[in-house]
């Protein structure tokens, strides 16, 4: 079966991006030499780094969890000076407390389930059939994680005397913070290689900021320890490497060539 190009068309659609081409050992691979308006993905021999860092980062976020459950008290005193000068900043500067309030709706369950279905529409529309698969793995792993962690470790949440919102459910690992990497930051992952550039650059890397900084948005909001963000993070990119890996170990390029699908 041939190798498919990083823009994920449709089973058996071979799309040469750059003039000139041909077979060479079961791969279609394009002539190159001119600038690329594309992204090729990662060589197939790299999957292993992904896999490894990625299960890493999951052990480190249960890890951390293990620590939630035996020294909650003792953890959420270490944590108390940073969340408190982190809140406090949001409550002196109106614009970072409009920050955070803007992030817990874009981060939100509603809002980042229809942006998700949404952007899943429109890949079935392009045919982008293993990036969304790709996207909807990565997606739907990070929710199914967040939630089990959360009610396995029952972490509470912070509490102020004159909080920006209460927040309810338990709060490691912050769920935002960890569907701002397996949603958002998948989904500008997805965009860097199925866009043209630069548009793939300056949208992808808009929307990667964004899943990332949903996690700082919850220090100043005051709804999560600094070790749930952290914990997020972690779980986070570690699920996101482990897919990234999976996906490459069966689509990446090989041999130094650039395959096309």
């Amino acid at each position: 079966m041939a190798d498919v190009d990083p823009r994920g068309t449709g089973e058996g659609d071979l799309d040469v991006a750059a003039g000139g081409g041909g077979e060479a050992g079961g791969e279609v691979v394009a002539d190159w030499s001119e600038p690329e308006r594309y992204r090729a993905l990662p060589e197939r021999s790299t999957a292993w780094l992904y896999q490894l860092g990625g299960g890493v980062l999951l052990l480190l976020g249960v890890v951390r969890g293990l620590i939630v459950l035996v020294a909650e008290s003792e953890l959420d005193s270490s944590d108390l000076p940073y969340n408190r000068w982190f809140f406090t900043t949001a409550r002196a500067h109106p614009a970072l407390a409009q920050f955070a309030a803007d992030a817990q709706v874009g981060g939100s369950v509603v809002v980042a389930s229809a942006v998700g279905l949404c952007f899943g529409i429109v890949l079935v529309a392009l045919r982008r059939w293993r990036w969304l698969a790709f996207f909807v793995t990565s997606a739907v792993g990070g929710a199914i994680i967040s939630e089990v962690v959360k009610n396995v470790v029952q972490r509470q949440r912070p509490v102020w005397p004159d909080p920006f919102f209460i927040e309810k459910g338990f709060s490691y690992p912050s769920g935002h913070t960890l569907s701002g990497i397996t949603m958002w930051v998948a989904m500008g992952v997805v965009l860097l290689f199925i866009l043209p550039k630069p548009w793939s650059t300056v949208l992808g890397f808009a929307v990667m900021l964004f899943g990332v900084l949903l996690g700082p948005s919850r220090w100043l909001y005051g709804v999560h320890w600094i070790s749930d963000v952290v914990g997020g993070w972690l779980f986070g990119l570690g699920w996101l490497l482990l897919v990234t890996g999976i996906y490459l170990r069966r689509w990446g390029t090989s041999n130094g060539t650039r395959a096309i699908t």
